[in-house]
């Protein structure tokens, strides 16, 4: 039973520290205020990457869990959640952190006071606003497929 709690454990986790801070540094992002997206970037970039660590950590206790159990790695609500946590992936590695590091720079380039075109430009990202929502179906679509296992 362990095995299942720290499955349990870092998924939910991983949920907080990405999803939840993701949304709070889109937010400040957002606000165009130099300084908060400055101390933002600080402390969302580490707790961002440690989300997708643990995320890492929960599918692979997750696996433990499955055969544990006795369940197929190849039932369809599993197969399912491969793909959902895989785009969860993507979105987190491949377009979430790195535009956070780009906003994170641009920050850092910026005068205190005001903006720059760049930081503007990236804080007011059309792929960043849509993609927040559509991560969190991703992961409230993963929580589901855990608790149901349809």
């Amino acid at each position: 039973m362990w095995l299942v709690f720290f499955h349990v454990a870092t998924v939910f986790i991983a949920f907080a520290l990405t999803a939840g801070v993701g949304i709070a540094f889109g937010i400040i992002a957002r606000s165009g205020d130099v300084r908060a997206i400055r101390a933002a970037s600080r402390a969302a970039i580490p707790l961002v990457t440690a989300g997708g660590v643990l995320l890492a950590l929960g599918a692979l206790f997750g696996f433990g869990a499955v055969l544990l159990f006795g369940y197929s790695l190849s039932a369809r609500w599993l197969i399912i959640t491969y793909a959902l946590v895989a785009l969860i992936f993507v979105d987190g590695l491949i377009i979430r952190r790195p535009w956070m590091v780009r906003v994170r720079d641009a920050a850092l380039l910026s005068p205190d006071d005001a903006p720059s075109a760049e930081l503007r430009t990236l804080c007011a990202n059309r792929i960043i606003a849509v993609g927040g929502p559509i991560s969190g179906l991703l992961w409230l679509s993963v929580l589901a497929m855990m608790t149901v296992k349809p």
